[in-house]
């Protein structure tokens, strides 16, 4: 495409392309296309001269409105490959997931009571079991405290001594010295210390109708003390009260005790988050299963049909007879072929293709899934299917890469076919706007040629009037000939 409209580029006095111009000329000749030269004479031939400046306007258009023509094709194009991007894309993140499920042996983790401990699976490492949480006596939270003696100006008022302009903050026993300045001995400047010093806390200023109060958030859950004193061994006056004292989330996994720092759990049992919610009541437990889920990969199919389809669907439009505009392109022709790689991938084993985990394709190429099929499955069967659909570098799964080496925004190979009909199609328009500065030059220059012409033939026309007249004069005087313009002088 590109090839056909560089050959219509179009070149200066010197034979050499012009590709740039000055932003007044440029602003110039855009207003010269949005309003044409006029021609205004005082010959009777004027209107003659009009219709040569609009021919010749009209004439020198007929290169620009090619290259607009061109600049129209290539937006439609980057448009349609920016659609087929997306579907290859969507297509390849599909298949990726269900690498992932399969990955994890297609297990899922459910609770009987969401209310109090939700789980899920988190990665690799689950392996299906029974899991019993209990005795959850505290949730996960944080330490906070708050300066007890308001301060009426933040930026003013002194918060340490002057003499050292030094306090000592204390977190969980570990004491860090905030030295101030005189400038900074303040309660802004202390706030700035203590976030700079990344002691474990955090430090913000509330503004009260008592005045401004220093406000410290442990950024870890636990029971950890906050104190802040003017003397290094932290003894004296603590200048800050406790508003409340944080806590680990503590628990029973199967009757065995753990903890956490977050009420997000991860690190207990592999492979499965828990979420705590809320405390046990009384004896209660919670139960949380880890088991093989067939209608997980189900829906994960359904998900690969769906996104085939849309593509299938986008593929058709970018080249329909009459309306597409990739009809014929190489990059469609790759994408049909990566289809067809989806569509009769095989593998050894018993569950060698997608039509034995239930897919079928019609006629036209639509994607469909029995979800029955999977349903059915015996164990066996089921690591059957899993081992088939691999894990994101082998089996069907690994197929993902493939579309992505297409379908990623950022390096795809059709994210470089839309950057390079953007490119082109800024080309084009450089050269657009670099005619249309020579098409102003000329019908200036057209202009001004016609506007003289109008005047001597003005000037012709007058002197042939009063030419016309004396002759007629002569023939009357000499020869008593006597024309209308004669007989109505006499």
């Amino acid at each position: 495409m590109e090839a056909s409209i560089n050959s219509r580029r179009w070149a200066g006095a010197n034979g050499q392309t012009v590709m740039s111009t000055s932003t007044s000329s440029l602003a110039s000749a855009l207003a010269l296309i949005a309003n044409p030269q006029t021609f205004t004479g005082v010959s009777k031939y004027s209107s003659d001269m009009q219709s040569i400046l609009t021919r010749t306007q009209q004439i020198a258009q007929i290169p620009v409105t090619a290259l607009q023509n061109d600049q129209t094709t290539l937006k439609s194009e980057v448009t349609a490959l920016t659609g087929l991007q997306a579907a290859v894309s969507t297509l390849s993140t599909a298949i990726s997931f269900l690498g992932s499920l399969a990955t994890s042996g297609a297990l899922t983790a459910a609770s009987d009571n969401a209310d109090t401990v939700s789980a899920a699976i988190s990665g690799n490492g689950a392996t299906a079991g029974t899991y019993i949480i209990g005795n959850v006596t505290s949730l996960a939270s944080v330490s906070t405290a708050t300066l007890e003696a308001p301060v009426a100006d933040p930026a003013v008022t002194n918060i340490a001594p002057v003499d050292t302009n030094t306090l000592y903050l204390s977190v969980a026993g570990t004491r860090n010295p905030l030295v101030l300045t005189g400038q900074t001995n303040n309660l802004n400047g202390l706030r700035d210390a203590i976030n700079s010093a990344k002691a474990g806390v955090t430090a913000s200023i509330l503004t009260t109708t008592d005045g401004s109060f220093l406000t410290l958030t442990a950024t870890v859950a636990g029971a950890s003390a906050i104190t802040l004193t003017a003397a290094s061994d932290g003894s004296g006056p603590d200048l800050l009260a406790m508003d409340k004292t944080g806590s680990l989330a503590q628990f029973e996994v199967n009757g065995k005790a753990a903890t956490s720092t977050s009420n997000q759990v991860s690190n207990v049992i592999p492979g499965v988050a828990l979420t705590l919610k809320a405390l046990t009541v009384g004896t209660a437990k919670t139960t949380v299963s880890v088991s093989g889920n067939a209608n997980a990969l189900a829906n994960a199919l359904e998900s690969v049909a769906t996104a085939y389809n849309s593509l299938t669907t986008s593929i058709a439009a970018a080249t329909a007879p009459s309306t597409g505009v990739l009809g014929g392109s190489q990059m469609v022709s790759a994408v049909r072929s990566l289809m067809r790689d989806v569509m009769f991938h095989k593998e050894t084993g018993s569950v060698s293709s997608l039509l034995d985990l239930g897919v079928a394709f019609d006629r036209t190429g639509t994607m469909s899934v029995d979800a029955s099929v999977l349903s059915s499955f015996t164990g066996g069967q089921l690591t059957n299917a899993l081992t088939f659909i691999g894990n994101g570098t082998k089996g069907f799964s690994a197929l993902s890469k493939t579309l992505d080496a297409y379908g990623d925004a950022s390096t795809g190979m059709i994210q470089q076919s839309i950057t390079q009909d953007q490119g082109a199609e800024q080309r084009l328009q450089d050269q657009i706007d670099a005619m249309n500065v020579r098409i102003q030059l000329a019908q200036k220059t057209t202009l001004a040629k016609l506007q003289a012409a109008d005047t001597l033939l003005a000037m012709l026309t007058n002197q042939q009037g009063v030419l016309t007249s004396s002759i007629q004069s002569l023939n009357y005087t000499l020869y008593g000939v006597q024309t209308a313009s004669t007989a109505t002088a006499a």
